[in-house]
Formats: C-alpha cells, structure tokens, sequence
C-alpha cells in the first residue's frame, strides 16, 4: 500500500465539503464529555476455539504430579514452544501481563465474555452465560489414595485494572472423572463476583476414587457476561500436587510481578533515524522492576540484571546490576533499581545506549531482565521465559508510540465534530505520512461513523493553526486475527512536518468512537487535548492512561510500513501490459460497482481488500467476461482496495464506499 494520498475526482470535493462542514456545526456541549470505557471487546492472536491437544501428535504421554504454571510462559496447546511446555489444551482463556492488579507473579489466565477467536460469544449486550473454558491436559493420578492429600491449589482475582464480574457472575472449577467420558465433569468449587484489588488463595481436596484415576483433568470455567471483554477473572500460580495442607502450606518463590517495555525515557517507540540524532539523551537514566517475595520466609542477597541482544546481528550485552536487595521481608512486594544512564557517588553510570552499526533505517532488540532462580518450583524452560525473567522487544522503525502496545480500556469522545490531539516532539525535520490507531470494539460498532485525520502546529503546548488539507473520510477499523493491532490511516497527502506537532482526528458524529486506552502508562495528562465541538476551548485530558495513536513518518524509509499486509499495483512494464485498461463505476459507489474492461481469453478475478488489508469480497468470472458486477452494499462505508487478477498478473485501484 502506497502512502499517496487518495486523489478524489472534482465533482466529489463539494461533496466531501459539504460532509465535512457538519463537523463544525455548533453543539450543546451540555452531554458532550470526555469518556474512559471497559472494554468490550479484546483482540487476540488468531487461534482455533477449544483446539483439542493431541497427546500423540504432541511427545505423547500423561503428566505427572506435581502439575504447575504461572503462566510466565506460553503453556497452551496452540503456543507452547515444545510438547513438553504443554499444560492446557484449549485456549479461549487468553493469557495476559498487564491486566490484573498486583498477581502473584508476572503474566496470568484471564477468563471473559470474549470466545478464543477474540469475538463476544454473543454480540447482545444483555448476553450472559458459559463464556471462557482452561483446561488441563491429562494427569495421571492412578497411584493416588484419598488420604494422600492431593490438592488443587490455585489464586484469582475479579476484574482487576478490567471490568469485575457482578454478584451474579462465578467462577467455577470442574473435575474429570476419567470413567465417565464427557459427562463426567462435574463442579466441585465456585465463588461469586467482585470486584478485587489483591489475588485470594483457594484450596480444592482431590478425594473423590472418581478422580484418582489415570486421566484426570481439571477446568476453569466463568459464567457471565457473554458480550465482550466483561467480567473479567484472573487465575494463576496453578498448583497441583500430593501431601499439600492447607493450614501448613508455604511456597518458596521470588519472582517478577510486573511486565517492561521499554528503556527509553520517553517513548516505547520511535523513529530509528530521529533516536540516532541523541542516543543517549533518550534513554531513560534509570528504570525498576517489581517483585515479590511469595514465602513466608524472609529472601536475602537477590541480584538481577538486564541482557539486550541485537536481533539483527546477534550482538549481546549484558549490565550486571549493582545492586543486591540484601533483605526482602515475608510475603512482601519489592522493587529492583536499574541504573541506564546516570550513577551516584558511589557507582558509576553504566552510560547504556541501543546501538546498530551499519544499519540507518530501522532497529530491534531483545531485552531482557533477569534474577536469581530462587523457588521451589522453579523450572528451567529453555527458550522461552520464566517468572525469573522478562522480556520484550524494543523496536526502532518509523513511528513514535508512549503506549505500551497493550489497551485495558477504551477512550473516546462524546460530541458531534469533537477533536482530539496528541503532542509529539519531534527529534528531527520529517515527512508525515499517516496516523496508527487501535480502536476497540465496544458493544456497537463504529465502522459506519467517520473521522477525519487531523494535524496542528504547536501553540505553547497546545494544538495552533491547522496543517495540510485532508477531506478524506476514515472508519475504525476492527481485526479479529491479532491482539491489539493498529489500523493505518494515509493522510490525504504527505506533508512535512519538524518540531512539535499535535496529530489527532475530527468526529462527525456525537458517538465515541473508543480508541484504545492504555492504563499502564499515563501520558494522556501531559500530552492529550480534546476539543468537544465549535466554539469550545481545547482542553487537557483528565483521563488516567495513553490513548493510543501514532505518528508514522518517512524515517528515511524508501516505503512507509504501516504495519498491514500492502497490496501494491503491477510495477513490472511486462507484466502491466499484460493487464488491459480497466475502470470502475461508480467511484465512489453506494450498492454496486461494476469493473469495466477488455475482455480476456483468461479467467479473472475480482478481490476487494478493506484499508487493513483484509479480503472481505471476491468474484471469478469464466473468460471473455465484461462487464464485472460485484454487490457491495452490506460492506461498512470506507476506502477499499479492488483487485483485477488476469492469470498471473494483477493489477489495483482504490475504491470508495459511501
């Protein structure tokens, strides 16, 4: 895809300026306001709902006791790096780092209204029932006796930094008697919703004959809200094992808590060309990781340090931490300091910089901190991490990002032609080519509500005059095969921009269009300004977190990523002759549009792509076929790519639905 701004026919520009004139026609301001929303709906990677896992296919064989996670690492079917990683063999609970409030480690199983392809199980917002399903792969427990203790030990938390289930809402557990086949699950634990700040400690005895047998499984189940990214229960630090008491129980553990992302100052990302102007003024000058001491023993002498590995070369540094928490109390959270860029009177600066020789455009770097393996049930999982490491991926490309990349909640705007703008301090002169943005669905979708995107110059911190000309209307756009993916949108024409500059939309419509709302970060306060209609005041955002747009520039790239599969028109002179001369019409359409070309002694094919990339429509036809229809009516409003393929060559147009 071509940054080019679309190049709309003359006789459309009035019509786009009348449109766009509703913008700004005067409001009452009196219901308008600035809005953070729960989530409703949560992208996730692309997997197959309730995908069984295949014993055989996978190393074969049942698990033995003790059976643990903490979902640290990837442990489903779908995911797991290795058979032997494998503890859960479905997959609609999704596994999460930044969602629940204080866990007993990093990363936790997050059951909710959303089916394992990222979808409500039921699109009604009065839609309740058996949402999520987490269960574990066979255990053999044949040689168990119902005096031997086996318990079921496990921690949960309602809602979180998320939606919390209401009093009518459950979490259940489920037992498997192996004999019974299907119908032999049956309930064995529940709790009632609430929403919960700290993680409780559940304890279910396995003494059942029934259970004790080779085969057992066990499984979490929520029952609630079927409508979304509602209701919200976190389970972790799973624990199954013989001779366990309740009353005498203790893990040894100290592990992470928290998640990172980034060891810049500022920025979670940016511009690889504008970061070499200063290295080392944006990196931060230091950064801390959470802790907690899980025992009831007191955890001395625990060193950590951090590891960053240029994933290009291969090239590894590593910046032993010199600091050493001497005592961490019982039971306690804790923090570890990192020194990046400045010391104290007793310990020199490390003076760390990401840097990639011979490479000018762009950048990527593992990072990953690290602490002593201090546990009981510490695992050594080769490739992939555990609760004594975190990792992440610091990218340097071509956009500017202060989220995370990860949206707890949605924010939006509740005023016909309201405004919104995020400051940005540019490091370098450069050419803006688009804005990316992740909407979140929430209950009605947005696709048919438009916006316009918007540049200001800097007015003492706040958005000023107007850049550039855009009339381009803009949908959200919505994906169902990633997890928090963003929608790239072209401004109508590049235009070159330096400094501080404030980049944002205009809505026509009073509804929120829910933009993802980053809670782990808060730069809405500092860098966020709205404006709710004509005559209004820009106004800073008073909302908590980072609402997440980016800027995408030129960085010295020869073409623009925009983070979407790209469909480019035939380039090749050969190939493009083999193409005959082609239109569409009407351009821009409402019901219908019909291709017109020469026809070909070979079959063609109509594809239709939305601005995400995605294939929503296509048409063969038999050879020597002309006109092509193709009914477009129950598409969202937008632009579109349509796609002629003839044989082995292609060619491509913009399309417009209105």
């Amino acid at each position: 895809m071509k940054t080019q701004g679309v190049k709309f026919p003359a006789a459309l520009l009035p019509v786009l300026l009348l449109l766009g004139a509703t913008f700004s026609l005067p409001q009452s301001l009196v219901q308008a306001q600035e809005l953070e929303r729960d989530l409703q709906f949560r992208p996730v990677v692309n997997q197959a709902a309730h995908q069984v896992f295949d014993e055989a296919a996978r190393g074969g064989g049942q698990l033995s006791l003790p059976f643990f996670d903490d979902f640290a690492s990837p442990t489903y079917a779908i995911d797991a790096p290795t058979p032997e990683l494998v503890r859960w063999v479905d997959a609609s609970a999704r596994r999460t780092t930044t969602i629940a409030i204080n866990p007993p480690t990093v990363g936790c199983a997050t059951l909710d209204g959303l089916d394992a392809g990222g979808y409500p199980y039921y699109f009604q917002a009065d839609a309740s029932g058996w949402a999520d399903t987490l269960t574990s792969r066979a255990i053999d427990l044949s040689s168990e006796l119902p005096d031997d203790n086996v318990h079921l030990v496990f921690q949960f938390q309602g809602g979180g930094r998320g939606n919390a289930p209401d009093e009518n809402d459950s979490l259940v557990v489920e037992f498997l008697a192996p004999a019974g086949g299907v119908n032999g699950w049956s309930q064995v634990w529940s709790t009632t919703g609430a929403a919960m700040d700290t993680f409780a400690l559940a304890f279910i005895p396995v003494t059942d004959l029934s259970h004790l047998q080779s085969g057992f499984q066990f499984r979490f189940r929520n029952h609630g809200s079927q409508a979304g990214h509602t209701d919200l229960w976190h389970v972790d630090y799973v624990f199954l094992d013989d001779n366990v008491s309740p009353d005498n129980f203790n893990f040894f553990e100290v592990a992470f808590t928290e998640s990172e992302h980034t060891l810049l100052e500022t920025y979670h990302a940016m511009p690889w060309t504008h970061y070499l102007t200063n290295p080392d003024g944006f990196m931060a000058d230091s950064v801390s990781t959470s802790h907690r001491n899980l025992s009831s023993l007191q955890a001395d002498n625990v060193t950590a340090g951090i590891v960053v590995r240029d994933v290009e070369t291969d090239a590894t540094e590593t910046m032993e931490n010199p600091f050493s928490i001497t005592v961490v109390s019982p039971q306690a959270p804790f923090s570890v300091p990192y020194y990046i860029q400045e010391g104290n009177a007793t310990i020199d600066p490390n003076g760390f910089a990401f840097s990639a020789a011979g490479n000018d455009t762009c950048a990527a770097f593992d990072v990953s901190f690290y602490q002593d393996n201090i546990g009981i049930l510490f695992q050594d999982r080769i490739g992939v991490p555990n609760n004594d490491s975190i990792v992440f991926t610091q990218e340097f490309d071509n956009y500017y990002a202060y989220d995370d990349g990860t949206a707890e909640k949605a924010y939006g705007l509740t005023a016909a032609g309201g405004k919104l703008a995020v400051r940005y301090d540019l490091a370098m002169a450069d050419t803006l080519h688009g804005l990316a943005i992740h909407f979140t669905p929430y209950y009605d979708a947005m696709h048919n509500n438009n916006f316009l995107l918007r540049v200001w110059e800097d007015l003492g911190g706040m958005p000023g005059e107007e850049m550039g000309d855009n009339y381009l209307f803009h949908y959200p756009t919505y994906f169902t095969e990633g997890g928090d993916l963003f929608a790239y949108y072209a401004f109508d024409q590049p235009m070159e921009v330096e400094g501080t500059i404030h980049v944002g939309m205009v809505q026509e419509a009073e509804f929120s269009l829910n933009i993802g709302l980053d809670k782990n970060t808060d730069f809405n306060n500092s860098r966020v300004n709205y404006m709710l209609g004509l005559g209004a005041d820009w106004v800073g955002s008073t909302i908590e977190g980072t609402v997440m747009i980016r800027p995408v520039l030129k960085a010295g790239k020869s073409e623009v990523w925009t983070g979407i599969a790209d469909l480019e028109p035939a380039t090749n002179a050969a190939e493009a002759s083999t193409v005959p001369s082609w239109t569409i019409a009407p351009n821009p359409a409402r019901t219908q549009i019909t291709v017109l070309a020469q026809p070909s002694n070979v079959a063609s094919q109509l594809s239709l792509f939305d601005i995400s990339g995605r294939l929503v429509r296509s048409l063969e036809t038999a050879a020597g076929r002309s006109p092509l229809p193709m009914q477009i009516g129950d598409l969202p409003r937008g632009l579109y790519t349509l796609q002629l393929q003839l044989g082995a060559s292609t060619s491509s147009k913009r399309v417009i639905l209105q």
